[in-house]
């Protein structure tokens, strides 16, 4: 059976699986219903060029072993369910299997583990299996199994001391605030709030006024609704970072992200705009700093230079998740999003399971409109915790398009 190296960045999501389920969901709803013989072919052409998904992650040699028998037909479930938290939170054992397809009557939710790859990854392969369920076959994929972190910082200059940067945040010890503690009769919860495209376009050109980005824009949102429900005027929130801007050639399907530490001062006394100032000046900085990737490169130099063993020692138990953290999965082209015969309605974008007391929301666009999104476990009394804040900032978002 042919192996393939695990990356640290992927051995990185596999250690946080104390704190969290380490998978991405995309739920994409149907006008009609897909056909399953060409979704199948589908599967079948999306594993040949990308061999990782046929796949199973050896924990104990820590190497991704390939199953050449499996075929698309293995990775395809159908269900008959019309829970939607139900399909989203169906398990996915790594060590079985790496990828898996739910088709329920108009709904198609598609697993991945994060083992694989990062948001980013996870999009380019969905457009890559709509491209095999429309027949568009052909062409070089081999780029797509380029993983090797060290082609991203080939022509980027870091001093030693650099590096050194992101290291307390990375390997965690993240003072933020918790949203909710464990608790008695835990149960999985999806959490999901809808913000229309009419208020989004207003957002945009809001964002685009002030000189913020639309990252920058949700995290005050998030911000300011931790400091109002919480009594909290500092505010800590890590925020993932795609570090593909650095690669100068095409980057593969992979896990390929940074992170930015989002720390400020934001009182409630001042307005969203106002706030909004403050977090982007801090954003501004990191990025000038080079600090998404700084973090990473020194991660990636331990991993090389270390045994395995002494490198979980000194990682495996850590927690590198925040207690509050924030994803965005980012924008699903309309364009690239087809399945010929079947118009595409909606689709959402889902981190994985967090369990208490670390919570995550996710941030994902389709045809204007965004969901917010949060997938958590705990007790009922926690559970509204988590609702209210999912309130205050769409509540927040609202407040600045108006």
């Amino acid at each position: 059976m042919k192996e393939y190296k695990v990356q640290p960045l992927d051995l990185m999501q596999y250690i946080n699986t104390k704190y969290h389920e380490p998978f991405i969901h995309e739920l994409i709803e149907f006008e009609g219903v897909l056909n399953t013989a060409k979704l199948t072919v589908a599967l079948d052409s999306l594993i040949k060029v990308f061999p990782l998904l046929k796949c199973r992650y050896d924990s104990q040699r820590n190497v991704f072993v390939e199953n050449d028998a499996l075929t698309g037909k293995d990775l395809l479930v159908i269900d008959d369910t019309t829970n939607r938290t139900n399909l989203l939170t169906e398990s996915l054992n790594s060590n079985e299997r790496l990828i898996k397809l739910t088709l329920s009557n108009n709904l198609l939710v598609i697993t991945v583990s994060h083992l694989v790859c990062d948001g980013s990854g996870f999009k380019k392969l969905i457009y890559l299996l709509c491209d095999f369920y429309n027949g568009k076959a052909g062409g070089d994929y081999s780029a797509l199994m380029n993983r090797e972190f060290s082609y991203l910082t080939e022509n980027l200059k870091l001093k030693s001391s650099d590096t050194m940067k992101m290291l307390f945040s990375m390997i965690g010890g993240y003072k933020n605030t918790q949203v909710y503690d464990k608790g008695e009769n835990e149960q999985i919860h999806v959490a999901e709030r809808y913000i229309s495209a009419d208020i989004m376009a207003k957002v945009h050109a809001a964002a685009k006024k002030q000189g913020a980005t639309l990252n920058d824009v949700f995290l005050t949102a998030y911000g300011r609704a931790i400091g109002k429900l919480y009594s909290k005027n500092k505010i800590n929130i890590p925020c993932t970072v795609d570090l593909r801007k650095y690669a100068g050639g095409e980057t593969g399907i992979a896990n390929l992200t940074g992170t930015y530490n989002l720390n400020v001062k934001l009182s409630e006394s001042k307005t969203f705009a106002e706030s909004l100032t403050i977090v982007t000046r801090a954003m501004n900085k990191q990025k000038k700093s080079k600090n998404d990737i700084a973090g990473p490169m020194l991660l990636v130099s331990k991993y090389e230079k270390s045994p395995l063993e002494k490198f979980l020692k000194l990682y495996g138990g850590m927690n590198t998740s925040a207690y509050t953290d924030y994803t965005n999965l980012g924008k699903l082209e309309e364009s690239k999003l087809k399945f010929d015969g079947t118009t595409v309605i909606n689709a959402v974008g889902y981190s994985g399971l967090n369990k208490a007391p670390c919570f995550q929301i996710a941030v994902s666009s389709f045809k204007g409109e965004t969901t917010v999104s949060s997938m958590f476990i705990c007790g009922e009394s926690e559970r509204k915790k988590a609702n209210l804040l999912m309130n205050a900032i769409v509540e927040e978002i609202k407040l600045f398009a108006n």
